[in-house]
């Protein structure tokens, strides 16, 4: 699982039971029914293979995968914040800052250039900023897009660590080194 599958509202409603303790709480942090927190909460432990909570007749504990994932969580969405944005607004977004274009961006994700003007569009519209801008042919970020793009990139950073982690909580420990050489010594290496 990659972090651009996770669903944001699910993130967010597991981050609020977890800080509030209680679903209700929680359901009316994230302005949801308490069902749809709910279901939501079962989805994300389905899609992640973890239980997050305990259910008891008194309400829901966090397990320690719960406790483990939420600082990454809310950390992400600190990062971001934008509580109104999608995950498919932020995927097309970040495909648009690596690609340069809404052609390469297509390329990068797959989706039609269409449908990235418009995911990032409605994003800019939920951020109220405008993320990029034509230069002649070509297609640049403005400032708030620059900076935007950094926070998304550390936020899906955040969430592929929350992710490792639960994988090596799972036992099945995977990862990623990296190794850094200055030119020079890269030869004798």
């Amino acid at each position: 699982m990659t972090p651009w599958e996770l669903n944001l509202r699910h993130l967010q409603a597991f981050a609020r039971t977890v800080e509030l303790g209680a679903l209700i709480s929680a359901a009316q942090a994230v302005n949801i029914s308490q069902p749809a927190l709910t279901q939501a909460i079962a989805g994300l432990e389905a899609a992640l293979g973890v239980d997050l909570f305990v259910r008891h007749n008194s309400g829901m504990k966090p397990t320690r995968a719960a406790l483990m994932f939420q600082p990454r969580v809310s950390t992400a969405l600190a990062l971001i914040g934008a509580p109104r944005a999608t995950h498919t607004q932020l995927k097309a977004f970040w495909a648009l800052a690596r690609g340069g274009s809404y052609v390469e961006a297509s390329q990068i994700t797959g989706l039609a250039a269409a449908s990235l003007h418009r995911a990032v569009s409605d994003l800019e519209l939920a951020l109220g900023q405008d993320l990029s801008h034509k230069v002649g042919r070509k297609l640049e970020l403005t400032s708030f897009g620059k900076s935007f793009a950094r926070r998304i990139k550390l936020a899906h950073a955040e969430l592929s660590a929350g992710l490792s982690e639960l994988e090596a909580l799972r036992g099945l420990d995977s990862g990623r080194i990296a190794v850094g050489a200055m030119p020079l010594c890269r030869a004798r290496i």
